[in-house]
């Protein structure tokens, strides 16, 4: 064994453990891209906010919208960017909501939002088309992981109405797979949070 190790080199520990926790982060977001495509989401990676702006602006485009519900400024301001009409008041004439989130959860492919993305709106009250911003640091294993986060890293002002938002092939409990589309642009440099 001695003297493959002075072939090959013999790794420290530290080494093999750096590698494992790299491998384990990509494969949670691997996992997560799969699950969250097969719960009918569409997903797009976009290395920068100047390919994700021209990736929204396609979407918004194919899907022919006409007016978006967005709560965010920092997101508002790249729809008026676009030259795209939005609006934060939720009147149930928009076409879809564009939104961030607290956390995308691999455990089920689904994106967990609070009331800092979507006020005191409950679920239902979204458009049916849905576009979200995140970033890959935003990944985590479950909901219970993203619960404790929130509450660790915003104990000052825990948000309320905590959900998580799944694509249209996921069922509920009645059995009914929602209608609900839902695209996520996960953008590798980003600074809105």
């Amino acid at each position: 064994m001695d003297f493959l190790d002075k072939i090959f080199g013999k790794k420290k520990k530290e080494e093999i453990l750096d590698w494992n926790i790299d491998n384990q982060e990509e494969d949670q977001s691997v996992i997560f891209v799969e699950k969250f495509k097969s719960a009918g989401g569409m997903f797009f990676y976009n290395d920068d906010e100047s390919e994700a702006l021209q990736t929204l602006k396609n979407i918004l485009i194919v899907e022919d919208i006409s007016e978006v519900l967005c709560l965010n400024p920092k997101l508002i301001s790249m729809l008026n960017v676009l030259d795209c009409n939005n609006t934060p008041i939720c009147n149930g004439k928009q076409d879809i909501a564009f939104i961030n989130c607290e956390y995308l959860v691999t455990l089920d492919g689904s994106v967990m939002v609070s009331s800092d993305q979507i006020s005191h709106l409950k679920k239902s009250d979204l458009p049916n088309k849905i576009i979200v911003w995140a970033s890959p640091d935003q990944i985590i294993s479950s909901s219970s992981e993203g619960l404790e986060k929130i509450r660790v890293s915003k104990k000052q002002k825990l948000p309320s109405n905590i959900t998580t938002i799944h694509g249209n092939q996921v069922q509920g409990f009645s059995g009914l797979s929602t209608t609900r589309k839902l695209y996520l642009l996960l953008v590798e440099e980003s600074y809105i949070a």
